[in-house]
């Protein structure tokens, strides 16, 4: 151990991986950031690479539980080709978290590898540590004198056939946030996340069999981002007010709104289906209470919910808005600020991470 604070955060999203390793005797600046493309999208390009030939006999995918996106719409691609595709039981979590809705997709869910398997083989892992490793040590750093570790990932949680996993993932961030509504709640020490994450039990799995740090978190990205906006230094100045937090992101848009530093109301929807001025007018309804998880509004986003009366929009000191899509409130009448916490808003959800790793383990030097 080196005597200082060090902690590799790593926000993995649709688009892309941020990776921060904060060195807490460096100037914020000055520490090793990277912006590289998600494991998803890698991963769904591998796939879309192998040629008729190569999965004549079918396709395995075997290895962890990662995030879909890109990767999930692969391998539907490869089924309606008509590849006969089998998938290891974590692996197949990275599809849907119901392995009944994976088989229903034509995936055959197995233990390994049929008899006699002789078509291609794929390994889904979003976490191998080894090309960061390598090129860490071609720069003088290393994962080897680590304080703590932590990633952020998406997931849903696990539901029951016939069950929303827009409306299953909504109802887990609420259940924990009623018992603590602090935004840093959302964050999980590895041996606390829940058996319902299975994409975080398995990202807190692999960092551990890669890296010997004493500390490893998990987190959900969207809440990662919202905390991240809270270490830019006018958002910290106002968190005694009222915020409204928004993380843009690649699939999913989620709006915070906090009081006195805890969370007041939630709301999530995909990006994609968000037309600006709309979604405007919907979040000054949101902050005035008038907003429902029923609306017509949410019929295609996942929801939203309250866990105390909100301010209404004209008590919101601040409105902050990050994310690779934070361009959506634009020119919509919205007096909105972009958060650069550490001069860099891709460093948005790792150094949320910070934050919860700090809240977590107490450990110094944190600033």
């Amino acid at each position: 151990m080196t005597g200082r604070t060090r902690i590799l955060a790593l926000d993995i999203g649709a688009g892309t991986q941020d990776i921060l390793l904060f060195d807490a005797e460096k100037q914020l600046e000055n520490c090793v950031k990277l912006v590289l493309p998600s494991p998803s999208a890698l991963m769904a390009k591998k796939l879309r690479s192998l040629d008729a030939g190569e999965t004549v006999e079918g396709l395995l995918i075997t290895g962890h539980t990662v995030g879909g996106g890109a990767f999930s719409r692969a391998v539907k691609e490869r089924l309606s080709a008509g590849t006969r595709v089998f998938m290891t039981r974590e692996a197949a979590f990275s599809l849907r978290n119901s392995l009944e809705d994976v088989a229903a997709m034509g995936v055959v869910v197995c233990d390994g590898p049929p008899p006699g398997f002789g078509g291609a083989v794929i390994i889904a892992d979003e976490l191998d540590l080894e090309p960061l490793r390598n090129l860490l040590l071609s720069v003088g750093e290393s994962l080897d004198d680590l304080d703590a570790a932590a990633v952020a990932v998406q997931d849903h949680g696990t539901y029951n056939p016939g069950e929303s996993n827009r409306k299953t993932r909504l109802a887990h961030m609420r259940s924990r946030l009623q018992e603590d509504a602090d935004p840093l709640s959302l964050s999980y020490p590895e041996g606390d996340v829940p058996e319902t994450f299975p994409r975080m039990r398995s990202a807190a799995g692999r960092l551990r069999e890669q890296l010997s740090c004493g500390h490893i978190l998990v987190m959900d990205t969207a809440p990662a981002a919202v905390a991240g906006c809270l270490a830019d230094r006018l958002v910290a100045e106002r968190s005694s007010g009222n915020l409204l937090l928004i993380n843009a992101g690649n699939g999913h848009t989620l709006a915070c709104l906090t009081s006195g530093g805890t969370v007041a109301a939630v709301l999530e929807h995909h990006t994609k289906k968000l037309e600006p001025r709309s979604f405007a007018a919907y979040l000054e309804a949101f902050c005035a209470g008038e907003a429902k998880d029923d609306d017509h509004f949410m019929a295609s986003g996942h929801g939203l919910f309250y866990l105390q009366d909100p301010p209404g929009m004209e008590n919101v000191d601040l409105i902050a808005v990050t994310g690779p899509n934070r361009e959506l409130l634009e020119d919509t009448g919205l007096d909105v600020y972009y958060p650069s916490p550490g001069g860099d808003m891709m460093m948005t959800g790792p150094l949320g991470l910070v934050r919860a790793v700090k809240r977590r383990f107490g450990l110094r030097d944190l600033g």
